[in-house]
């Protein structure tokens, strides 16, 4: 083990993709333009509405705003940020000139448990100017109705709304002047005349943003008392005036952008300032990107002017890629920053650290309760140089570790061992340019670098194996031997039958299950071996097909290797990996090349969804609960196993399934993942056999099943996936993988068995596999619990993933063996930890 902890701490090497993008950082939003932010709190969640810059796909804007549709964002810590998709786009609103391209700044308020976006655009026909729509939805994320025709009255841009404290609401826009009247209690009416609002400075005015505080009414809107815009504000007793005019909230842009568009929101007992700058088209103003910065006010209710920062707010993860040219405070001299890549902005910036002694400051970073092990930083020095990192100062009793830089052009992840780490907590840190000249620094960490964006997003996979230092060429070695050992060596689980066909066995109990037949197809469509796919497919079909009756169109989940059928019921884990594997398939090979793979994959699901009062089956997911069954019969379908649970599979459906049910199948994903919250035992981590669909145990109807055993193995593995592929709830996902991984390190890590009360108690009661009855510390947990550690950010999963590297496929020592499932699932949890278990996109998208 010490062997391998050296390479870990001591290790350098170089960076081929990155892994994901940073958070908490000034601008918010990366990878898309995000302009005139709208902020609003529902339900506990922060929500973001802004617009969307974009390049002109027409001449006559490529020098002027262009915007054809709204996103909307939330976080419920203001660094991490979901983008729930496009909401509104001028191409889906009937009264909006379809190529007009100015959806300008908008806003969103709830009443009454409903949710009304407002937005302006240019309306079709002969009709100049700007209208304001609605667009109502039941959730602040949508999916929102426009509504057909814009609001009557409203000739203008900006629009705002205020809920007031008596139920009485008023919208507020800009055109030929500040307006402002009440709204009718539908939300899309005017129930007054419009107003103009008084009272405010000359000049150029729009963007009003109008919130209460103490009583008192807020005004608040950019306005150039010079050459570009300032953010201001005024404050009156009335909702609609008269107003006074108090003064500047924020300068001019220090960039130079002409525009500035704000909001004003109180989160958690704290004031933010959202407002937007040109950060990632510093030569072009015209696309613009959000920023946050606190806002605080004086005793007499006045607003404190705040000065932009590059940090913004919110608590950065120190297992996390902190991006320290976003810095809080910097030396006087020896500091720049510029961008990675001018041609390809949003990939972020650096810091150059020029001189000896020069440094930066990066406030509120969170050690968590684990002291940290190591130190890691993206850096890259043409002469080297010595990088410190301190916590808290700059003395010498502050010093976390020093990152040696060696002298080269090419960035490089460096990793080293800290020796003086926090404890805990949150503080703030400093990097020093100890020794030498010219260190470029991208971001530093502490530990294993999580992901924050999954392999849909980024198309890249982690390789555990490359940074525990194994040469890549020894681990694809090591790859195809599991694989060949597995499907052709002496204790194979697969075989052939004739030309065309073949399956595979379950050899301990002498069948061919749903199971084994689509785990074998996944690994021979993600290994690129057709022809191992389609014999497996064939024999399928022909043998465990049901071509009519209630179950048609699913599967007998055992045979006998003859094709005789030992069950005609269906496991419902075999149709879930049939589709997926199917659509990766027609993804990879195409649909003709002998079988149409896309129509398969169809076929299953189109025949599930078929059998909602049927007598004797049922649809694969419950349609009520959207989650996947444990048998999709009358008797199995009243509960659920949490090793079925791969929220990631879903999305692929939606993605490329084609079948018409996309917003379905990420409503299951969501389901799924919120179930796995619910059936995990909070301290150990541990998940039962089978279940009720709201997570709780099954009781004296399956005690069998309450137990963590065989079935539930799997569980950390297919969460590593769906982290891995999605990355969708990669906080909970650390956590569980932390307690799961703190169980069985309770427990020795050489010497946990495979069966447990899921809180962690021996069971009465083991469960037998084959002939033999025992607990042992089985090969398949084994490796499904390295397969976790994708997700770890704390030493031990290393440790974990090293016990997987060193494991051989063998007999225990009462002579038990199980070439089947350990072997499967030693097979896929090795292609998780070396980056091959990946999402098979079509070949037209590579």
């Amino acid at each position: 083990m010490k062997g391998l902890f050296k390479r870990i701490l001591s290790s350098v090497f170089m960076v081929v993709v990155s892994m994901g993008t940073a958070v908490g950082q000034n601008p918010i939003i990366k990878g898309q333009f995000t302009a005139d932010p709208t902020a609003r709190v529902f339900n506990g969640r922060m929500y973001l509405y802004p617009s969307h810059d974009i390049e002109s796909p027409i001449d006559e804007l490529k020098e002027w705003f262009c915007m054809e549709d709204y996103h909307v964002f939330s976080s419920d810590n203001l660094t991490d940020w979901t983008d729930h998709g496009v909401i509104v786009s001028q191409n889906r609103v009937p009264w909006i000139k379809p190529d007009s391209y100015a959806m300008w700044a908008p806003d969103c308020v709830e009443k009454d448990g409903r949710y009304y976006f407002y937005f302006p655009a240019a309306p079709a026909g002969e009709e100049r100017g700007f209208k304001v729509g609605v667009a109502v939805g039941d959730k602040p994320e949508g999916p929102f109705m426009a509504m057909p025709r814009p609001i009557e009255g409203i000739m203008g841009i900006d629009p705002c709304v205020l809920v007031d404290d008596d139920g009485k609401s008023y919208i507020y826009w800009s055109g030929m002047g500040m307006k402002g009247a009440q709204l009718a209690d539908n939300m899309m009416q005017l129930s007054s005349e419009p107003v103009m609002i008084e009272g405010l400075p000359e000049g150029f005015k729009e963007g009003p943003f109008v919130f209460k505080r103490e009583g008192k009414y807020y005004f608040t809107f950019p306005w150039v008392r010079k050459k570009t815009e300032t953010l201001a504000y005024a404050m009156s007793d009335s909702p609609l005036g008269p107003f006074e005019f108090k003064g500047i909230i924020m300068d001019e842009s220090p960039s130079g952008c002409w525009t500035n568009h704000h909001s004003i929101v109180e989160y958690d007992g704290e004031w933010y300032l959202f407002y937007h700058h040109n950060d990632y088209s510093p030569d072009f103003d015209k696309r613009r990107s959000t920023r946050i910065d606190t806002l605080s006010f004086n005793p007499d209710g006045t607003i404190r002017k705040v000065t932009p920062t590059l940090r913004g707010v919110g608590v950065s993860d120190a297992r996390s890629r902190i991006q320290v040219d976003r810095y809080s405070d910097v030396s006087k001299k020896g500091v720049s920053v510029d961008f990675l890549d001018k041609s390809n902005p949003f990939d972020g910036w650096k810091v150059r650290i020029g001189k000896k002694g020069s440094w930066v400051r990066y406030n509120s970073v969170d050690f968590g309760e684990r002291p940290a092990q190591r130190v890691m930083a993206n850096v890259r020095s043409a002469k080297g140089g010595v990088l410190r990192i301190l916590a808290d100062g700059l003395s010498t009793e502050n010093v976390i570790g020093d990152i040696k830089v060696p002298a080269g052009g090419g960035w490089m992840e460096i990793s080293e061992s800290v020796n003086g780490a926090p404890s805990g907590g949150i503080h703030d840190l400093y990097v020093e340019l100890a020794d030498g000249n010219d260190v470029e620094v991208d971001w530093i960490g502490f530990d294993a670098m999580p992901l924050t964006e999954g392999a849909f997003q980024t198309g890249a996979y982690r390789n555990l194996f490359a940074e525990m230092g194994y040469d890549p060429k020894e681990i694809d070695r090591r790859l195809d031997d599991i694989f060949n050992e597995l499907f052709f060596g002496k204790n194979r689980i697969y075989f052939e039958v004739g030309d065309s066909m073949g399956y595979v066995s379950d050899l301990k109990n002498k069948d061919v299950r749903t199971e084994g037949m689509s785990y074998g197809m996944m690994a021979a469509v993600q290994l690129d071996r057709k022809d191992i796919f389609d014999r497996l497919w064939r024999w399928t079909r022909r043998y465990m097909r049901h071509d009519d009756g209630d179950n048609k169109g699913y599967f007998a989940w055992s045979c006998k290797p003859d094709g005789t059928r030992n069950a005609h019921g269906s496991a419902s884990d075999g149709e879930l990996y049939f589709v997926t594997a199917l659509v990766f398939a027609s993804n990879r090979w195409g649909n003709d090349t002998g079988i149409d793979y896309l129509a398969a994959a169809r076929d299953i699901v189109d025949n599930s969804m078929l059998k909602a009062g049927k007598d004797n089956a049922v649809p694969l997911i419950n349609l009520e609960h959207k989650l996947i069954t444990f048998t999709p019969d009358r008797w199995g379908g009243r509960f659920t196993d949490p090793s079925y649970h791969v929220p990631a599979f879903y999305e692929v459906w939606a993605e490329w399934l084609g079948d018409g049910r996309s917003k379905f199948w990420k409503e299951c994903a969501d389901k799924s993942r919120r179930y796995l919250h619910d059936c995990t035992h909070p301290s150990t981590g541990l998940t039962p056999d089978y279940s009720n669909y709201d997570g709780s145990l099954l009781g004296r109807n399956m005690p069998i099943g309450d137990a963590f055993r065989f079935d539930s193995w799997r569980v950390p593995m297919n969460v590593a996936l769906d982290y891995s592929w999605s990355c969708a709830d990669r906080d909970w996902q650390r956590g569980y993988v932390e307690r799961l991984h703190d169980f069985l390190y309770s427990k020795g890590i050489d010497e946990y068995v495979d069966q447990y009360n899921v809180d962690g108690t021996d069971v009465k009661e083991i469960l037998g596999a084959g002939e033999y009855k025992k607990l042992r510390h089985s090969l398949g947990l084994v490796s499904t619990a390295a397969a976790a550690s994708l997700v770890s950010t704390d030493m031990k999963g290393y440790e974990f993933a090293q016990k997987l590297w060193n494991a051989r496929h063998e007999p225990y020592d009462d002579g038990y063996f199980d070439a089947y499932y350990d072997g499967l699932l030693r097979l896929f949890s090795f292609m998780h930890l070396s980056g091959n278990y990946r999402i098979i996109f079509p070949e037209s998208n590579k």
